[in-house]
């Protein structure tokens, strides 16, 4: 029996928005969300809204990098048939972008046991946003002449199709406070850091207690942020890399999907009075609209170059 390595990292999302930040967001003001399941309890309703946002993430996921890709960060295996070019490097443009990290590359002549591990390091690979460059398995060699034919040592040969597997992490850092974090604090428990690095800058998406901060150092699940908090986080607040416009499609999303169901959202005017239960569809279209018109920039260009 022989397994797809690229099965492993396919089809898993998380969700991009937190109900507080649906409940809390303008685009979703007029729409009520306290009968989504009829005469169902309070936390019933929060569970059904939660279940909107995963299928309104999944909506953003599809769309912008196919049925299996997701926006989140992701260590991704794929493998692929490569030739080297003339300069003895071969090119991934692996199927997700964008690349933040690349963990492991093998290459041989032949599947399974012909492929080599090739350790890698900033000497031998070289990180693009949409590909990445591999060179030889042990770095380039000196240069050496022929007559008036320059020559590089180490290169894989251009004429020889390799088989190559490789892992990759891409996407962008999207996780959960598993704990609480006091204002003031350093240290962040998260869900997952993947996708997250020393040095980058995450917002913690909490209303009107937004705020911006940069990671020192990660060990396990746990950031080290280079100032303290300015305010209180509570479990379950999302921190991420992920871009404003992202989050607002998926609003969109969430607002479209509950205009769309059978029973209609309640729509309010500007002075909070009920003026009337929006009919199955309408306005549900503009939403779906801005919605996708926001994530176009995302959308995924498939292929290997």
């Amino acid at each position: 029996m022989v397994i797809a390595p690229f099965i492993t990292s396919e089809g898993t999302g998380t969700p991009y928005v937190t109900i507080e930040e649906v409940l809390f967001s303008p685009t979703a003001s007029g729409i009520d969300f306290t009968n989504l399941i009829e005469n169902a309890s309070d936390a019933v309703q929060r569970r059904a809204l939660q279940e909107v946002i995963v299928r309104a993430s999944a909506k953003a996921d599809n769309y912008t990098m196919g049925a299996l890709g997701t926006l989140s960060a992701t260590q991704s295996t794929e493998n692929g048939r490569f030739r080297p070019n003339r300069d003895g490097n071969i090119i991934v443009h692996p199927e997700f972008w964008p690349i933040l990290e690349v963990v492991s590359f093998s290459a041989g002549t032949l599947p399974g046991q012909g492929q080599q591990n090739i350790t890698l390091s900033t000497n031998n690979c070289f990180i693009e946003r949409h590909q990445f460059i591999v060179t030889a398995a042990t770095g380039l060699g000196s240069q050496t002449s022929i007559g008036s034919l320059d020559m590089v040592g180490g290169s894989y040969n251009f004429r020889q199709e390799n088989y190559c597997t490789y892992q990759y992490v891409n996407g962008f850092a999207n996780a959960f406070f598993t704990a609480e974090a006091t204002v003031g604090t350093t240290t962040l428990v998260v869900s997952n850091p993947l996708g997250m690095y020393a040095g980058q800058t995450l917002t913690i998406w909490d209303g009107m207690n937004d705020e911006v901060v940069t990671i020192q150092s990660i060990s396990g699940s746990t950031l080290t942020i280079t100032a303290g908090t300015k305010f209180t986080h509570a479990q379950g607040v999302n921190i991420s890399a992920l871009p404003a416009t992202v989050k607002q499609a998926v609003i969109h999303f969430c607002v479209a999907m509950i205009k769309q169901r059978g029973q209609g959202g309640l729509v309010i005017n500007e002075i909070g009075e009920a003026q009337q239960y929006s009919t199955r569809d309408v306005n549900g279209q503009a939403d779906e609209t801005q919605g996708y018109d926001l994530l176009d920039d995302f959308r995924q260009v498939w292929g290997r170059n």
